[in-house]
């Protein structure tokens, strides 16, 4: 098997954008990877495209020696740099995809996965409420999240947050919490941060989220990662609260190292720039037996969402994989075959690779192909 051709997409949906890479083969299989959040489409978009060209002639099966002439040391380090980690780990998903095509086995098998048919999801409601950020919508899609059997959801109520002021005002946070528990128990609520509290203010949110209205299910990146002694602080006076971060790891030392640094017990690695499959695999059974639970960050498309559920069948604990609920209306129709999402859970169907694909009609629709240095738009 050879590959002869690696095209770059891009999805201009009405709610949303996804970018995937598309590895093709002299065989007639294709392994679809999802490149979404890279920072610089167009950059991302050149570095997969030289990256293509050299892969082209070459054995798609032999995955790290494919990737091991990306992965060689530079100077200045391009490794960890965004839109460099995220070409690579969609080219790997892509690699895997193909590989398990191949191989006539759905990813998650090849994996030693095998037994799960399905994968618990909590559902991310900021996704779907990007204009709309009053305690009311939020309340009416926790409402929707839990009808359609999610268990549990995730918030980022923090918008008046910015860790440059010395002070600030919580009580619109306050006030978007407080309608959504009307709804889901604070205990099924997961709060997102996004990096946007230092240790005083931290402290502050904590003592009076904790006074107000009990422990969520979790805290989610509360801080700049690296800020692990606000951290140690925090766990030592909150010992109640469940810490979450990794999301931004852009390989395994920096996952490794907020691992090791015993404040946060909850690892949310995102396929799409940690490594993509390669590292996620080996990451999660050395996390879980570390002591750290792995749940992989994935407000993402239907791909990659596909690939994180698929590595996800590795995971011994029970803690839900994301899912940008309501984010896309009839998503799961921009999928071949449709991606199945029921009563909470994402449903393994089967087939081999990740098991589904950008419909056709989707890519005429809604989709921009790389070529000649800008995105052009699909024939209908």
């Amino acid at each position: 098997m050879k590959i002869t051709n690696v095209e770059i997409y891009k999805l201009e949906l009405p709610t949303d954008q996804w970018m995937l890479v598309e590895v093709e083969t002299d065989e007639g299989i294709s392994g679809w990877g999802e490149v979404t959040g890279s920072c610089d489409d167009q950059g991302l978009a050149g570095i997969l495209r030289e990256a293509g060209e050299r892969l082209v002639g070459l054995n798609p099966l032999h995955i790290q020696e494919r990737e091991q002439e990306f992965c060689r040391w530079t100077y200045p380090v391009l490794r960890t740099i965004r839109t460099y980690a995220t070409a690579l780990s969609g080219l790997d998903q892509a690699l895997w995809d193909v590989t398990a095509k191949h191989y006539g086995v759905p990813l998650y098998k090849l994996y030693g996965g095998d037994g799960k048919t399905e994968i618990p999801l909590y559902a991310n409601l900021n996704k779907a409420l990007r204009k709309e950020r009053s305690p009311k919508a939020l309340a009416e899609n926790g409402a929707l999240a839990v009808k359609a059997g999610f268990q549990m959801v995730k918030c980022t109520p923090f918008d008046e947050i910015n860790p440059t002021n010395v002070d600030n005002d919580s009580e619109k946070a306050w006030e978007r919490l407080e309608a959504l528990i009307s709804a889901v128990p604070i205990g099924r609520i997961a709060i997102d941060c996004h990096q946007r509290f230092e240790r005083h203010t931290l402290a502050r949110m904590v003592e009076e989220m904790t006074g107000r209205f009990g422990n969520p299910y979790w805290i989610e990146d509360p801080v700049a990662v690296l800020d692990y002694e606000t951290m140690h602080f925090m766990n030592q006076k909150y010992p109640a609260v469940r810490w979450a971060a990794g999301e931004d790891a852009l390989d395994m030392k920096q996952i490794l190292t907020t691992m090791c640094s015993g404040c946060y017990e909850v690892l949310m690695p995102d396929i799409k720039y940690i490594g993509g499959p390669s590292a996620v695999k080996g990451l999660i059974p050395a996390a879980e037996g570390y002591g750290c639970k792995v749940t992989l960050h994935n407000p993402n498309g239907i791909i990659a969402t596909a690939h994180s559920a698929h590595a996800s069948a590795l995971c011994k604990s029970t803690i839900p994989m994301e899912y940008p609920f309501a984010a896309v209306a009839d998503r799961e129709l921009l999928a071949t075959p449709h991606e199945v999402v029921r009563d909470g859970f994402y449903i393994l169907n089967g087939e081999p690779g990740i098991g589904v694909a950008i419909s056709d009609e989707a890519m005429r629709e809604y989709g921009f192909r790389y070529q000649n240095g800008h995105f052009e738009k699909l024939k209908a």
